[in-house]
């Protein structure tokens, strides 16, 4: 008979069973969570306070300058079409939050980071491995990625997040990774805008010599037959003629530009290919006096079947002249504003948190180690006295099935001893 029989308690599954050897064994209870839980308590007092500083560096936008367009595409757009506002084609749904956060989670800045910030110093592995500067680095990098993340909010919102056990060093770092990110940012940005203004450098140098051809064709016409009157509608003409050449000329080099920036033939490319010949055919319709097909409202006003030849060789010069004037005109302005934007030097990092001291620590939490090593080890003792308990049951009540298991306990413990004896023979 167990004492829970001689008190009257009933064993099994009743509330009554398990309050009673909970309090017959609260001693023991006790003294062990006072032996786990006094060790505890002094460990989490002498474990090192770590900071940690969070940075929040709001959702990137594609820098940007005020030029104006080519043919509806900024500078950017025209100069590298399809690509991602940094120089570089996009992934389907990728967008810059995601690319600055490979940036920030990249190889090359946490090295940077390490070596600008004395990171390894820190961490004392510059005198563990003072000749071997590979494994010094890949100590220290895994050393950096345990207590170093970045990462991407719902809203869209870059967080960076250091820690370390001293808080201004953690704001150092958080500062230095801010740093080399807008560095990197820097270059790419530097280097697009060198390359629109290169392309812009051509494409001017191109027009220049097309306004310069126009003039010296307008001029000598002007020597043989003199000037010659234009009426007002034909006039406008000349503007509306002037517009569709700037037109074709414009959707040519957004063709060769989607080539060159996609390796090859695209179907946009062959899309504005095909606009530009469409383009073409109606301007040589019209300097031949044809109106095209869709025009003719357009040109209603305009008798063009009856304009006179030298009228018509006239409008063609006129028109060349202007719209290379124009086109130069517009491409000056932007080349100009394609250097600003080179030698423009603002950071490309907007910070909504930027790094600052935490205010208190953020490790160790000593009330939740407290309290999770006193539920675990209070749920430990208390399985163990429950299970304690139903042994003693089964061997008072059931002899023959605990002899069964107990023999089988017997076999288990020969052969981990025959498996002893045989690695101490090996």
């Amino acid at each position: 008979m167990t004492d829970a029989d001689r008190d009257g308690i009933r064993p099994g599954r009743r509330p009554s069973w398990y309050l009673y050897v909970l309090l017959k064994n609260r001693w023991f209870v006790i003294l062990t969570l006072l032996v786990v839980m006094v060790p505890t308590v002094i460990v989490t007092y002498i474990m090192q306070e770590k900071f940690t500083v969070t940075t929040v560096i709001m959702p990137p936008e594609e820098r940007t300058s005020p030029s104006l367009s080519i043919g509806g595409l900024g500078i950017s757009e025209f100069a590298g079409y399809f690509s991602g506002g940094m120089g570089f084609s996009l992934p389907l749904m990728t967008t810059l939050s995601d690319v600055y956060l490979e940036i920030l989670e990249s190889r090359s800045l946490v090295e940077n980071v390490i070596r600008t910030t004395a990171y390894a110093d820190s961490l004392g592995l510059t005198e563990t491995y003072p000749d071997d500067d590979i494994l010094l680095m890949y100590w220290a990098r895994k050393q950096f990625r345990e207590n170093y993340s970045a990462s991407i909010t719902p809203a869209g919102f870059l967080e960076v997040e250091m820690t370390t056990g001293d808080p201004m060093y953690s704001v150092l770092i958080s500062e230095r990774v801010i740093a080399v990110l807008d560095s990197t940012l820097e270059d790419v940005y530097t280097s697009r805008a060198a390359s629109d203004r290169r392309f812009l450098g051509m494409q001017l140098e191109r027009t220049d010599s097309i306004r310069i051809a126009a003039a010296d064709s307008l001029r000598a016409f002007e020597r043989m037959h003199g000037l010659v009157d234009l009426e007002t509608e034909l006039q406008a003409f000349v503007k509306n003629l002037a517009e569709l050449k700037g037109e074709y000329l414009r959707a040519e080099a957004q063709a060769q530009t989607m080539e060159t920036a996609l390796g090859g033939p695209t179907t946009a490319s062959r899309e504005m290919e095909l606009r530009a010949d469409a383009l073409l055919e109606v301007i040589r319709m019209l300097e031949e006096g044809r109106i095209p097909p869709g025009y003719e409202e357009f040109y209603s006003g305009v008798s063009i079947r009856e304009v006179p030849e030298i009228q018509f060789d006239y409008i063609k010069f006129k028109s060349d002249l202007e719209m290379a004037q124009r086109m130069h005109s517009m491409l000056t302005l932007n080349y100009q504003q394609a250097m600003i934007e080179e030698r423009r030097t603002e950071s490309n990092v907007r910070l909504l948190d930027p790094p600052r001291h935490p205010g208190w620590k953020s490790k160790p939490k000593k009330l939740y180690i407290w309290l999770e090593v006193f539920a675990a080890t209070l749920l430990l003792v208390i399985a163990y006295l429950f299970m304690r308990e139903r042994i003693r049951l089964l061997q008072q009540e059931k002899p023959e099935t605990w002899s069964r298991w107990a023999e089988l306990g017997n076999e288990i413990k020969s052969d981990l001893q025959f498996w002893k004896r045989s690695d101490r023979r090996g």
